[in-house]
């Protein structure tokens, strides 16, 4: 019972940690001359059109929805601005951590010396729930893109291209429950193997309640650009970075 019970939780351990998983590549680099510290790094909330929002297909969202009063699009809306909201937040607070002055953007870009983050979210996919806790190993997988770029700013002039990124993210290649619970019912435990894998799952799923989770991954690969990007230009040591 012990081995079962330890083997499981290891299960479990390793089925968070292969969730939300990111890449972001540069995809136009900078190669002007060196560009002084930034009194501030501005950052705006990415654009996106509610077309390129494709909501949760499992059986519970789907029936939620066909019974549901509400106006056609406020649930693609609401993903939508959870997912700016959580990308440019995020974006702010790892950035402030490597050292950087990062603010959300206004309007007023001001006139102090400063950089402009800004971009374009390519896609919501909020796969199928249903699938990743049942079925898990990437299906039903849900992701996120977007495209990201940086520009200089300065008093009285345009904002100066710098430099472009070019990301995705997903919620990874956990086990689901029937995978999981094999090892329980194998033992002749499958109400521990049940318990376990109920719990590892709820734990894992919640993240997607609010449709941030893979939001929040992406955009900790973004800062991490933008912060080797400083690291080179010498505004931050590179042992911020870690």
């Amino acid at each position: 019972m012990r081995r079962i019970t330890a083997f499981l939780q290891l299960a479990m351990i390793g089925m968070l940690a292969a969730c939300s998983h990111a890449n972001v590549q540069t995809t136009e680099s900078y190669l002007g001359p060196p560009v002084a510290r930034p009194d501030r790094i501005l950052v705006s909330r990415f654009a996106l059109n509610s077309d390129q929002v494709s909501l949760d297909q499992g059986i519970g969202p789907r029936i939620m929805r066909a019974a549901g009063n509400q106006p056609a699009g406020t649930q693609e809306l609401q993903a939508i601005q959870d997912t700016q909201d959580a990308l440019a937040e995020r974006l702010v607070e790892r950035l402030k951590k490597y050292g950087l002055p990062a603010e959300l953007a206004t309007t007023e870009t001001g006139d102090r010396h400063g950089l402009l983050l800004q971009g374009q979210i390519t896609s919501i996919n909020q796969g199928n729930r249903t699938r990743r806790v049942l079925i898990g190993l990437g299906a039903g997988k849900s992701s996120i893109g977007a495209d990201a770029q940086l520009y200089a700013l300065s008093a009285n002039a345009p904002p100066r291209f710098m430099t472009a990124f070019q990301g995705k993210a997903d919620s990874g290649n956990a086990p689901g429950a029937a995978e999981t619970m094999g090892a329980g019912a194998v033992g002749q435990r499958l109400a521990t193997s049940t318990a376990l894998t109920g719990a590892a799952h709820a734990s894992a799923e919640k993240r997607h309640a609010t449709n941030t989770a893979e939001a929040t991954a992406l955009a900790d690969k973004i800062a991490l650009r933008i912060g080797q990007f400083g690291v080179a230009q010498g505004w931050i040591p590179q042992t911020a970075l870690q």
